[in-house]
């Protein structure tokens, strides 16, 4: 049976709208560490039973949580089998500034079967975690063969690649 904590997290992460100046994430924050590890849990999928929606929202919530757990948790779900999860997780991994998953970042573009779609959220959060890694990452990644990895030729990397700055 769930505890306290653990409902009132499912039940704002249930909301289909919040409020204009509303963050789930530091909500959930000042719900101390049950909190956090229940938001991490739910955005890790060990949730059993619950909506799809429930956790796309956690992993949203995760981008603005200064939490070690929730940063550890985005490092991971940014190679999440799921799309939906990976796209959030590198969202949330440039909104916390995370250095911490560059290399997961970087290792992800290196995926031969990487959607084109993956691939530009994933150089995009490079550019804004922005550290010299990040950079190194986003070189190497610009000077990838086509032919080895078919998302570098896609328009729309290239068009995140471009407008990156240099």
């Amino acid at each position: 049976m769930p505890t306290e904590i653990e409902n009132a997290v499912i039940n704002l992460l249930s909301a289909t709208d919040f409020a204009p100046g509303t963050d789930p994430g530091k909500i959930i924050e000042t719900w101390g560490n049950e909190g956090v590890t229940t938001a991490c849990e739910i955005a890790s999928g060990a949730f059993p039973g619950l909506q799809k929606k429930i956790r796309t929202n956690a992993v949203d919530a995760l981008e603005t949580m200064v939490h070690p757990q929730a940063r550890e948790t985005v490092q991971l779900l940014v190679k999440d089998a799921d799309p939906d999860v990976s796209i959030r997780a590198l969202r949330s991994a440039a909104g916390q500034r995370n250095h911490d998953a560059v290399a997961a970042i970087a290792k992800l573009l290196q995926s031969q079967g990487l959607s084109a779609l993956v691939a530009a959220e994933a150089v995009e959060a490079l550019s804004i975690i922005d550290t010299p890694e990040a950079r190194a990452a986003l070189q190497q990644y610009e000077t990838a063969d086509p032919t080895t990895y078919p998302h570098r030729g896609d328009n729309l990397v290239n068009e995140f690649l471009n407008r990156r700055p240099r």
